[in-house]
């Protein structure tokens, strides 16, 4: 499809107007180019407006050295994935942003549903995927992306998930640590104030483990005492187990 004719067709399925770059009154551009789907921040903080653009990219993750197969990924061990262990369990990512959780999973056989509530996020997810489609077929096969609000999705849909992954947005006195693409996706989906309802909506699914992506010194989501926790670097993984 020619540049012209997705970029309007963008405009039309977000409701956004379309503009060129240079022209006044746009802040943040959501730019159709040959190579993929990026944001450009054209007015802004310091470090966030101008330089690289912000684009999903998962599969330039590296999930194929020795490094990258590795199972001792904090995320891995909290979805349940262990050596000797050779089912692997089908998950539904709350809070999919750009992707990269999603497809860590499922390059090691997970069944991934991810929920990605911002449409502008969403699109910049899923031409992500399609691009990956090319590279990685059979990983990118086992994502299936969904735009929907994920607490209202998981209180309609009869998920057999196994797992329910959420990742809300840290808390905000964070910000001057934030790398640039978590700023601008944080301007974008604001601050997931509504978390805990998410979390709520999560157990009710009566899921095997509900698992909580949270700063390494944040009090837990909600009134529940985790299971078990993984620490990452500068998070840690809250796992409830269920059943």
């Amino acid at each position: 499809m020619p540049l012209q004719q997705r970029a309007q067709a963008l405009a039309d399925q977000l409701g956004l107007p379309k503009t060129r770059m240079g022209e006044p009154g746009c802040d943040l551009l959501l730019a159709v180019t040959e190579q993929r789907l990026e944001l450009r921040v054209l007015v802004g903080k310091p470090g966030v407006v101008g330089g690289n653009p912000v684009y999903a990219d998962p599969a330039a993750m590296d999930t194929a050295s020795p490094a990258g197969k590795s199972l001792n990924s904090p995320l891995l061990k909290a979805v349940g994935i262990r050596k000797g262990k050779p089912d692997r369990p089908r998950v539904v990512d709350c809070t999919a942003g750009l992707g990269e959780d999603a497809w860590l999973l499922a390059a090691r056989g997970c069944a991934v549903t991810a929920l990605e509530r911002q449409p502008v996020i969403a699109v910049l997810l899923d031409d992500a995927l399609q691009r990956a489609a090319a590279q990685d077929p059979q990983t990118a096969d086992r994502i299936k992306l969904i735009q929907a609000d994920a607490a209202a999705w998981l209180a309609g849909t009869n998920t057999q998930a196994d797992v329910i992954l959420m990742d809300p947005m840290f808390p905000a006195g964070r910000k001057t640590t934030e790398r640039k693409p978590m700023r601008v996706l944080r301007t974008l989906a604001g601050d997931d104030a509504d978390a805990g309802g998410l979390f709520d909506a999560a157990l009710a699914t009566g899921a095997h483990r509900v698992v909580v992506k949270r700063p390494s010194h944040a009090p837990p989501l909600g009134d529940k005492t985790p299971t078990v926790v993984h620490k990452g670097r500068g998070h840690r993984l809250d796992v409830y187990v269920q059943g």
